[in-house]
């Protein structure tokens, strides 16, 4: 009974397929690049039935299949997407093993599980890939409203994947209320919180921070708030004199007020003389 277990043990080992690393772009951003590689390296001992196939999120839906020595297919969503002439070695059991992507866009993020087969055995592992798009606009807006409340409003445009925005005054994040929407493949988002003013500090820094977790991006807006803004003293009659522009239509009386004083002081002085 023993050596029947060992056989099949030593079986198993010596028609064992196995895969010894999963190369996988994590984060690629768009249009940075033409064409990108995902590979599949593995190790056999027996090639009878070797199949090498893809699938695009875990084993939903599957983009790619090579059965040595036939020619590689390429389905689903990576059909007309991929270079099917792309070889990543010289061994005719390995050489079609990775996928060369063409032209990638946002809609190829997900994960990506490549599963090596024989008759005997199986192997599979599984990496994400995101495909990023930066926005084309972040702004936030203070809004001082008459009741004694400050609505603070950040937006982003055009970013992929989907975003996640949050609100803070002096550090302390903020109740807010967010809206996202998916506009022809790109995430638009709104967020807006309200609160009091006379709950602030006198001065406080208010931040918007975007992040794309699947990205591993992070981007930060930031202004000053003043509870009690200073305010501007009005001009004096001296400060209107000093802004006055430089030229001769004003300088031209002063000078002829000088000139009559003086000839009015001499001819007072003449008979005293």
């Amino acid at each position: 009974m023993w050596w029947l277990l060992k056989l099949s043990i030593v079986m198993q080992c010596v028609n064992s397929v196995r895969i010894t690393h999963m190369r996988v772009p994590e984060v690629i951003q768009y249009g940075t690049k033409d064409s990108i590689t995902l590979d599949c390296d593995y190790v056999t001992t027996n090639v009878t039935g070797l199949v090498v196939k893809w699938f695009f999120n875990y084993r939903e839906q599957p983009v790619y299949q090579w059965i040595p020595p036939q020619k590689p297919q390429a389905l689903g969503i990576l059909k007309d997407k991929l270079d099917l002439n792309y070889r990543v070695s010289h061994n005719a059991y390995t050489q079609h093993r990775a996928l060369r992507i063409l032209s990638p866009t946002t809609d190829l993020t997900g994960n990506y599980t490549c599963v090596v087969s024989t008759f005997l055995a199986e192997d599979e592992r599984t990496r994400p890939m995101t495909i990023f798009v930066p926005e084309t606009r972040f702004d936030m807006i203070q809004d001082r409203l008459d009741d004694g409340y400050l609505n603070i409003i950040c937006s982003a445009e055009g970013v992929f994947p989907k975003p996640e925005l949050l609100i803070l005054a002096g550090n302390r994040p903020l109740n807010a209320k967010t809206t996202i929407k998916l506009l022809e493949g790109r995430y638009t988002a709104l967020t807006s919180a309200l609160v009091r003013v006379d709950a602030l500090p006198p001065t406080v820094e208010i931040l918007c921070d975007m992040q794309v977790p699947l990205a591993n991006y992070f981007s930060r807006k930031r202004d000053i708030f003043y509870r009690d803004p200073p305010v501007t003293p009005p001009e004096s009659p001296n400060s209107m004199h000093t802004s006055a522009p430089d030229s001769g239509i004003n300088v031209a009386p002063q000078w002829t007020v000088v000139m009559v004083s003086l000839i009015y002081v001499h001819f007072i002085t003449i008979p005293n003389s």
